[in-house]
């Protein structure tokens, strides 16, 4: 069994980072045309000519592009089980080419938990430097990062590594219209999909762009695996799938079949060998296929156990959508400056108590219905800010970041350029995302200044702590529509 250990937790030199250094050099060496290649691996995630920081020739045939590129799931329910899979793959490849250079049989691809604390939100130093300490290239440094990403500047910020709104979601898939729930939308095959789970949204999206920043490679589809950090990123998120799973009981993977076994993910493995795998052969990590654990992943018993290992029947899905109270009448465009959308809400027609619906909370309580706030149709022709914070209510003239009790949540815009587009995958329509607001609806019942007849929303720019100045190369984003619902 191998362990998945937490970067944060390597000394300067440990020899999981020293290895995984060499495997990626060598890997580099390899031609694109090379299923077990560097370009070849982060090709399976996007594709694109066009921007291909690394264009060569010759290529892998166009009928083998079709096959294995450009297939990384997003916006979907199979974000997980397709990235689980990748990784695998990824890792199998990395510790026979390490084996081959003399390395050990038993490395593991560590993760990297930057919501620990906010220190761990700085890159890891062994992903910092150009040169290594003897001298000589480093393979893990990427020039293209966020600035300050490799000048040991903490990335992104609080709010963009918190994993608290997706651990705190209760079900796998989203329900309507859709809110988000924890691992996304019931999807067919979805590269640019546009129905994220939370855990997609943040910390995954949002991590995605603190690191890549504005142009940098992590923050689009097809350059993001390029950089090695991405993979400890991905094993963090994986880490955290299976700590929802194991933090509740009644925390459940879908049984639909259609999630099982409907689509199916084509690789390569350790060899070059051609693999097909389904999302029910990657639900347990302990499985021989798998073969994995993770470093101190607490749990309960049972919790997520034999929903992991594949049960009969049909995950519950509430039966009643959520009621939208009021929603704007024109798209809504986004720049370097505030925006402010206020939109009149009509009376809940569902049971609910005085004060618009909600009760104000009580000893830590939460209010008897929830609220959501959602964004839809969102999208962008070209790299814009990496993510927005969404406010509700700031008072007239008041500075929004002066209220982070009123902050809603973040709009990563990783995936914005890649889902606005229309293909045969896509029909352009941008992401979605449903931002809970319960708790601060019911704050602001309990001091008086909810307006049950009125909202307003006001969206800034996200500013990474190490880069606060304006940002000359944003683009403009468009919201097809912000809505209120009640569920």
């Amino acid at each position: 069994m191998h362990t998945r250990k937490s970067v944060l937790s390597l000394p300067t030199g440990d020899p999981i980072l020293v290895w995984y250094e060499k495997a990626v050099a060598a890997m580099k060496l390899r031609p694109i045309t090379n299923p077990t290649s560097w370009r070849y691996q982060g090709a399976i995630h996007d594709y694109d000519p066009a921007t291909d920081p690394f264009p060569v020739a010759p290529m892998p045939p166009a009928a083998q592009q079709a096959k294995y590129w450009r297939k990384c799931q997003h916006g979907s329910w199979y974000f997980l089980p397709w990235h689980r899979a990748y990784l695998l793959y990824f890792e199998k490849i990395v510790r026979k080419t390490i084996v081959g250079l003399g390395g050990p049989a038993t490395w593991a691809l560590p993760y990297w938990d930057y919501s620990a604390n906010n220190n761990a939100r700085r890159l890891p130093l062994a992903f910092q430097s150009p040169t290594l300490p003897g001298g000589g290239v480093n393979h893990l440094f990427v020039a293209q990062r966020a600035p300050g990403a490799n000048s040991n500047t903490p990335v992104g910020s609080a709010a963009s590594s918190s994993t608290a709104s997706a651990m705190g979601k209760p079900q796998f898939i989203n329900t309507p219209p859709p809110v988000a729930q924890f691992g996304g939308g019931s999807t067919g095959f979805s590269h640019n999909g546009a129905f994220v789970g939370q855990l997609e949204s943040t910390p995954h999206g949002s991590m995605h762009v603190a690191v890549g920043g504005p142009t940098g490679w992590m923050s689009a589809f097809d350059t993001a695996a390029l950089d090695p950090i991405f993979w400890l990123h991905h094993a963090n998120i994986d880490r955290l799938w299976t700590l929802w799973l194991n933090s509740a009981p009644s925390r459940v993977n879908p049984t639909q079949a259609t999630w099982l076994t409907g689509l199916v993910f084509n690789f390569h493995d350790e060899n070059g060998v051609p693999v097909v795998i389904r999302t029910n052969q990657v639900l347990v990590t302990t499985a021989p296929l798998l073969d994995y654990v993770y470093q101190a992943v607490p749990g309960v018993a049972g919790g997520g156990i034999i929903a992991a290992a594949g049960v009969t029947g049909d995950t519950p899905v509430p039966q009643n959508p959520a009621e939208m109270l009021g929603a704007t009448s024109e798209p809504v465009t986004l720049g370097i400056n505030p925006v402010h959308a206020q939109f009149p809400l009509i009376a809940p027609t569902g049971p609910a108590p005085a004060g618009g619906g909600l009760v104000a909370r009580a000893g830590g309580a939460e209010a008897n219905r929830k609220v959501f706030l959602c964004l839809e149709n969102i999208t962008a022709a070209s790299r814009p800010i990496e993510s927005y914070e969404v406010y509700v209510n700031v008072p007239a003239g008041a500075n929004p970041s002066s209220h982070p009790e009123l902050l809603a949540g973040l709009m990563p815009m990783f995936g914005v350029v890649e889902s606005s587009r229309g293909d045969d995958e896509h029909g352009g329509s941008g992401l979605n995302y449903s931002l809970e607001i319960t708790g601060i609806v019911a704050d602001l019942v309990a001091a008086g200044t909810w307006a049950p007849a009125t909202i307003r929303v006001t969206i800034i720019p996200h500013r990474n702590e190490g880069d606060r100045e304006a940002n000359v190369l944003t683009k403009p984003v468009q919201v097809g529509r912000i809505s209120l619902y009640y569920e």
